[in-house]
């Protein structure tokens, strides 16, 4: 018996009960108990979504801001100190405002918030008079010095305050550039990028808002471009954008490669090309086939110095993989570009390969 049976049959004694009224009033205490812990309205069933509800209803399809590029939500835009991520991110903001063309793809108009955290009023001045800014755009900017008096740090409230300014104005696109000097203290700590970061995501969803945060690339990031893992910091802050994005420029070129990840996007890497005049980036066209068009004319060049060549003579003429060579090599012949031919030189048999004439 518990400590409440035993205290409920002393107060029945004591008052005269019968033992058998005793029991009857235990068995429908325990009753009721039962009865009221399973409907305990301090803390209600929670609000959930059954298997049927999910699959028997419409939902709507994913928003774009730019589309099949940068959908709602969060977004993370990582890359070098120096490699024109504020350059690309201002011309992306006028194109919004404007509701113009931004990476090649069209884009509905909607307003926009730029908080530019590292850039005096001056400099952003300069940058929208390059990229040819117009008058009278709904584009609203903080610029260096008043993040900390009317936002302050995402961790510790700012994030709440700038959600609910998403929430009030209801920006198409929201630029926080950049995460650093948005969010103190350590950006390895999961909890805190957490903290920061899943406001912004929730109001971006709610209201079908782009924020995109500008963020740095890890020291010693490999050759191939992969923009989840070169982000610095924290694995979280990669693992709660909806979308991910990269710049890889080398230093003194005027090309760029931006790869694109994301829950809802299809992943790509997309060569730019930098345009001084304007202050703008221009998209050339994916840049694996942009690449792979410019190696296989490279070997197209060489075989017309050449002539006849071996695999040998190709690889050292334009300083390539060999393995990669022989693949586009074989592509051309299947393309008809490029004819193969084998010898017997004394016991062996080399393959040559040739251009194919036009005439």
């Amino acid at each position: 018996m518990t400590t409440w049976q035993e205290a409920l049959s002393q107060m029945l004694a004591q008052a005269g009960a019968s033992e058998e009224a005793i029991a009857q009033a235990l068995k429908l205490t325990a009753t009721v108990l039962r009865k009221d812990l399973s409907q305990d309205h301090t803390h209600p069933p929670l609000d959930l979504l059954t298997a049927d509800e999910i699959l028997g209803t419409a939902w709507p399809e994913p928003a774009w801001v730019i589309p099949g590029l940068l959908p709602a939500g969060l977004t993370i835009l990582a890359g070098r100190p120096k490699t024109g991520k504020s350059w690309l991110m201002l011309q992306i903001a006028q194109a919004v405002a404007a509701g113009g063309v931004a990476l090649g793809e069209e884009v509905a108009s909607g307003s926009v918030l730029y908080l530019a955290l590292e850039d005096p009023p001056q400099r952003l001045q300069s940058r929208m008079r390059r990229q040819r800014w117009s008058m009278g755009l709904p584009a609203e900017f903080m610029p260096l010095g008043r993040f900390v008096d009317q936002l302050g740090d995402l961790r510790a409230g700012g994030g709440e305050r700038l959600a609910r300014q998403i929430r009030v104005k209801r920006y198409r696109l929201v630029v926080i550039d950049t995460l650093s000097r948005a969010v103190g203290g350590d950006q390895s700590d999961v909890s805190e990028m957490t903290l920061a970061l899943s406001p912004l995501q929730e109001m971006a969803h709610a209201f079908n808002c782009a924020v995109v945060m500008i963020d740095h690339h890890r020291k010693g990031f490999g050759t191939n471009p992969d923009a989840v893992a070169d982000i610095l910091g924290s694995t979280a802050k990669g693992a709660l954008a909806d979308c991910i994005w990269g710049l890889y420029r080398e230093r003194g070129k005027s090309s760029a490669k931006l790869a694109i990840t994301g829950r809802d996007v299809e992943e790509r890497v997309l060569k730019l090309s930098w345009d001084g005049f304007l202050g703008c980036w221009h998209v050339e066209g994916d840049a694996f086939e942009l690449e792979l068009t410019e190696r296989r004319q490279e070997i197209l060049s060489a075989l017309e110095t050449l002539g006849q060549a071996r695999l040998a003579d190709i690889v050292e003429a334009i300083g390539q993989d060999k393995s990669n060579t022989y693949k586009r090599l074989q592509d051309l012949v299947a393309a008809g570009k490029v004819r193969q031919l084998t010898r017997e030189e004394g016991k062996r048999r080399v393959v040559y390969y040739e251009l194919v004439s036009d005439f």
